[in-house]
Parts: C-alpha cells; structure tokens; sequence
C-alpha cells in the first residue's frame, strides 16, 4: 500500500511540473455588416495566396503552466477565407485567375493574461508574389471573456482595416483594357 501510494504521488507530481499544452485552432470570427463597411462601387478583383509555409505548430505563450500553440499556415488560410467571404460581398471578384494577387502571411501571435482582460497581438504580412510591394500589420485586440474571443475579434478589425485601407484597395483595381482603333 504504501508503495502504491508513492507511485501515485509520483506521477501527480510529474503532471504538476510537466503543465499542459494546448494547440489553438481557428474557431469563428465575427462577420462585418455592409453599414460599417458598404460594397465597393468599382471593378475589383483579387486572388489571395496563403503564403505562410509554416505548418509546425509554434509556441506563443505559455501562462500558468499552460503552453500555447498555433499554427501559422492554418490560421492564415482561415483568416483568408475570412476576407475573401467580405470581400465577395462587396462586390470584390475573388479569384485565382486574378491578375491582382497579394501573398498574405500570419505570424507572431502573443498572448497576454491581465486581471479581467486577456490581449493577443499578430502580425500580418501582405506582398505581392515579385515582393515589389509589401505592407504589414501588427494588430492587438482584446477580451473580457477568453484568448479565443481575442483572437476573433483581432482578426475581425483587421480585415475591416483592410476593407478599409485605400492601398489595399488600390490593389485590386481592375485595369482597362482598351482596344486599339
């Protein structure tokens, strides 16, 4: 008996100090109403390229004894069809025989716990496949409710930002082709 409880005692202690992981999955985002962000009134198309070859789950955090893992690739195909569902309803043309293609990339996500908040950064890079142009993001948002929630909503402003963003739009612009008389 007294071994049995010493074996017992053993693994509860190997638990305690191992912790627990966790690996995060995309789960929902929240969708952007047409009065925040109306339909674009121009000829718009865009293909989006999920240019995150990391498909590794990366450590991000580790609070509490608990290590926190995403990854990357997964997330960044998640948040393209995210802006592809948002850009489609405004009218955008999304895709692949776009001639307007932009590389899109998720990476560094951070995970701060506070006292009745929870903060997640991420960095989001875009570019196009020449890397003749680039623009990055590095958006933070937070939660009152879980990392979760947090990371919903981070990716919820961040492509209304891009829905937003004049040189994003730029971007997808449909050129003229005009024939010759």
């Amino acid at each position: 008996m007294e071994s049995l409880k010493k074996i017992f005692l053993g693994v509860i202690v190997i638990l305690l100090i191992s912790g627990c992981s966790r690996t995060w999955h995309p789960g929902s985002s929240p969708a952007i109403d047409l009065g925040i962000v109306p339909p674009y009134t121009e000829a718009l198309s865009v293909a989006l390229i999920n240019n995150q070859p990391n498909t590794e789950p990366q450590l991000f955090a580790g609070v509490g004894g608990t290590t926190h893992y995403a990854n990357y690739n997964e997330w960044t195909q998640f948040f393209i069809e995210q802006w592809k569902s948002e850009l489609t309803k405004r009218g955008v043309n999304v895709s692949d025989d776009s001639p307007n293609k932009i590389n899109v990339k998720l990476s560094d996500f951070a995970f701060f716990q506070g006292f009745a908040k929870v903060r997640v950064n991420m960095k989001v890079l875009l570019e196009s496949p020449d890397k003749s142009w680039a623009k990055e993001y590095l958006e933070t948002d937070t939660s009152g409710w879980s990392m979760g929630r947090a990371f919903g909503s981070v990716i919820y402003h961040t492509i209304e930002k891009l829905l937003n963003d004049p040189e994003i739009i730029g971007k997808m612009r449909v050129e003229e082709i005009v024939s010759p008389k």
